[in-house]
């Protein structure tokens, strides 16, 4: 009997599988799909994206979720080399990790502190494959990584007070298919569904006067699939907003939401 992990990574790796073997198959449809859009000049959007995350996690053989809030910068070249849509963002945000135990330090921690700040970078890239009358499929992968920075704090109710730094970072990666909806004037909705993967570590430090100790807990994503849900809304000649919605079903459900303005150049 299988458990829930290996079917999970079976899954995964059959995804790489399929996009593997159906690739060649593709490649005619690729090239008339390059050639078609060759003529389209590239062009590129710079804009703002405001980003809310909520992700179920585990470590151990607890449950919880990975919440926070990010601010970033993205510049997005569309139409590059005639195929490729390439996306890269940098900015701030923090990361919400409460009610995390450390109980192989000195003295136990349960981790209740409220958010950390940090870095997020990322990028992320489309793949248009073919066209089946008003809509566009493709390809489409992402990754990003949040590095969090060291936050202290006292620990109090001894006889001398100690100190302790929590320092998280995390890492996410998704595959999968797209499709557009070019149907409409203004509007082009689109629906993602990927394979998506979360890793991580939360590193506590601890020092009580001549008592030290350090602990790393591993967190990773309670699922692997990713369905987002948005659109690309056409306000003026230039200027573009995109609402997207995106759920992670798992044993701990997921619901995060970005909301980006750009303007075309």
């Amino acid at each position: 009997m299988l458990s829930k992990k290996s079917r999970g990574q079976r899954c995964l790796w059959l995804m790489f599988v399929l996009i593997i073997f159906l690739a060649p198959g593709l490649k005619t449809q690729v090239k008339l799909q390059a050639e078609s859009d060759f003529n389209q000049p590239a062009s590129w959007e710079l804009g703002l994206r405001f980003d809310l995350f909520n992700r179920g996690i585990k470590w151990d053989s607890t449950t919880s979720s990975l919440k926070g809030m990010n601010l970033v910068a993205e510049a997005r070249g569309k139409n590059l080399g005639g195929t490729v849509d390439l996306t890269v963002f940098a900015g701030a945000g923090n990361t919400n990790l409460n009610g995390m135990l450390f109980d192989q330090l000195p003295i136990t921690l349960d981790y209740q502190a409220g958010s950390i700040t940090g870095l997020i970078l990322g990028l992320a890239a489309d793949w248009p494959l073919t066209r089946i009358s008003d809509f566009r499929l493709g390809l489409t992968a992402d990754f990003t990584t949040w590095i969090g920075f060291k936050r202290k704090f006292i620990i109090e109710d001894f006889i001398s007070p100690g100190e302790a730094g929590a320092e998280p970072d995390w890492a996410q990666a998704s595959g999968g298919l797209f499709a557009v909806y070019e149907g409409y004037q203004n509007v082009e909705p689109f629906l993602d569904i990927t394979f998506s993967v979360l890793w991580g570590t939360f590193k506590m430090t601890e020092k009580i006067e001549d008592l030290n100790g350090e602990e790393n807990k591993s967190i990773k994503g309670s699922g692997l699939l990713g369905i987002s849900l948005g659109c690309d809304w056409k306000l003026s000649d230039k200027l573009y907003l995109r609402p997207v919605v995106r759920c992670y079903p798992a044993s701990k459900f997921g619901l995060s939401g970005s909301l980006s303005l750009s303007y075309d150049f």
